[in-house]
């Protein structure tokens, strides 16, 4: 089976540079622009059901993708974003400027530093794991849609991505809006095919 994984068009909060996970942003103009594009993308290939997060950015998406090929978006919540917390809807700069160092540390290290008051990686992984593994279970072609976050510990699910490299900017798992990546489960295990394609 394939899962194709596709992140959110941009969002408002994408547009606005604030820190965001349950807040729901909708999609701007250049995010549905970015929704067609992955959807022209995803004509060379087939997928016989279509999952998103149930936040309107990745569900948005998720119906532009799946447009004209006669398969219903069905909406996961596990598949949101990690909740922010305190930093929910907070900019960037505000940010930096309340928490200095640790701000710092919890970018490149969300994985062990969740957001104050905000969900921890544990209990995300734990959902979206549970999500990807009844998809596997049932064998078909699958279009997820959802968000950074999840997309990236999707890869940690199935061993293709470290902790470590998650979400962190010295490597190269950040999940372009606008593309689509695929991965391959069988018997023996899961093969990323493509990466932002």
């Amino acid at each position: 089976m394939y899962l194709y994984l596709v992140r959110h068009g941009q969002s408002v909060g994408n547009e606005r540079g604030v820190f965001y996970g349950l807040s729901d942003h909708p999609l701007t103009e250049l995010g549905r622009e970015q929704a067609r594009q992955a959807a022209e993308k995803l004509r060379e290939v087939s997928f016989t059901r279509c999952v998103a997060s149930d936040l309107s950015r990745a569900w948005d998406t998720a119906l532009i993708c799946a447009e004209g090929r006669g398969v219903e978006v069905e909406p996961d919540p596990r598949l949101r974003e990690q909740d922010m917390g305190e930093m929910e809807d907070m900019p960037f700069k505000e940010g930096f400027a309340r928490w200095g160092d640790d701000f710092h540390r919890m970018l490149r290290d969300w994985v062990h530093m969740p957001p104050p008051g905000g969900e921890d990686v544990a209990h995300m992984k734990e959902r979206v794991g549970a999500a990807v593994d009844e998809l596997v279970a049932r064998g078909e072609d699958v279009l997820l849609v959802a968000h950074g976050g999840t997309l990236s510990l999707i890869l940690s699910h199935f061993g293709l991505a470290r902790e470590c490299e998650l979400m962190n900017p010295d490597y190269n798992w950040f999940f372009t809006q606008g593309a689509y990546s695929a991965i391959r489960v069988d018997e023996n295990g899961a093969e990323l095919v493509c990466f932002n394609r």
